[in-house]
C-alpha cells in the first residue's frame, strides 16, 4: 500500500516585484513528505526558507504550481478556507514561543481547544497528558515569565499537539535556547515523531537538521535532497 502523503509540493514558484524587476524567491519546488515523516528544511537567510515555510503553513499561497495539504488542494482556498486549515490540520511551533503572557502555562495550552469552541472543562481534561508529556505539569499555574526558555518552548510544543494535528510544523525550534536545552528540545521532537507525528522542521543549522530523518536544502529558492 502507499505511503499516505500528507504535504504534495509540485512546481511551486513564489515572486515578489521589487524597484520593478521580479524577484523568484521559490523557483518550481517539488516536495512530499509522507504520514509519519521527520524532514528538515535546511536554508541559510534568504535562501527562501521563510517563504517556503510561510506556504506550508497556509500562511501564504504560490503564485503557481499545486499545493495539496492532506488532500486538500491549498492553492484554491479562500482566506477562511486557508484559517481552516491552519486550525484544523497545522501546529505551529515558533522560534520565540508566541506564548500569552497574562496567560499560565493551563491556559495558554487550552487555549486552540477553547478557539474550537470547547468548555474551559473538557478542555482542561484534554491538555492534561500533553502538559505531562512535555513535563510540565508541576508548572501549570506558572506565566512565561516564571520559566525558562526551554519550559516555554515545550508549552508551545504541548500548545501544538492539543488539537491532534496532521502536521508539525517547526521554525527554528531551537534558535532561541542555549545548546544543552536546544538538545532536550529536539530530543523531545524525536520522541513525538516516534509517537507517529510528522515533522516538518525549519532551519538554517545543519547540526540541528541532523536530529531530523531527512534532510532538504534550499539555495536561491530551489529545494534540492541530501543523502
Amino acid at each position: 500500500m502507499d505511503a499516505e502523503n500528507i504535504v504534495t509540493l509540485s512546481e511551486i514558484e513564489k515572486s515578489y516585484t521589487a524597484g520593478g524587476e521580479r524577484l523568484y524567491v521559490l523557483k518550481r519546488v517539488s516536495l512530499t513528505v509522507n504520514k509519519g515523516e521527520y524532514l528538515a528544511i535546511l536554508g541559510a537567510s534568504g535562501s527562501g526558507k521563510s517563504t517556503l515555510m510561510n506556504i506550508i503553513g497556509c500562511m501564504d499561497t504560490s503564485d503557481s504550481g499545486q499545493y495539496l495539504l492532506d488532500g486538500v488542494e491549498v492553492n484554491t482556498c479562500n482566506d477562511a478556507g486557508l484559517t481552516a486549515l491552519r486550525n484544523q490540520k497545522i501546529g505551529f511551533i515558533f522560534q520565540k514561543y508566541h506564548l500569552i503572557p497574562q496567560y499560565t502555562v493551563l491556559q495558554n495550552v487550552m487555549l486552540p481547544l477553547l478557539i474550537r469552541g470547547k468548555t474551559r472543562t473538557e478542555a482542561a481534561k484534554m491538555v492534561e497528558e500533553y502538559i505531562r508529556m512535555v513535563g510540565l505539569w508541576e508548572r501549570i499555574s506558572h506565566k512565561p515569565n516564571e520559566l525558562s526558555g526551554g519550559q516555554q518552548q515545550r508549552v508551545a510544543i504541548a500548545r501544538a499537539l492539543v488539537t491532534a494535528p496532521t502536521l508539525l510544523l517547526a521554525d527554528e525550534p531551537t534558535g532561541a535556547l542555549d545548546s544543552q536545552t536546544g538538545k532536550e528540545i529536539l530530543a523531545l521532537f524525536q520522541r513525538l515523531n516516534e509517537m507517529g507525528n510528522t515533522i516538518i522542521m525549519i532551519t538554517h543549522d545543519l547540526s540541528v537538521a541532523q536530529h531530523s530523518k531527512r534532510i532538504a536544502r534550499l539555495v536561491d529558492g530551489v529545494l534540492s535532497f541530501q543523502g
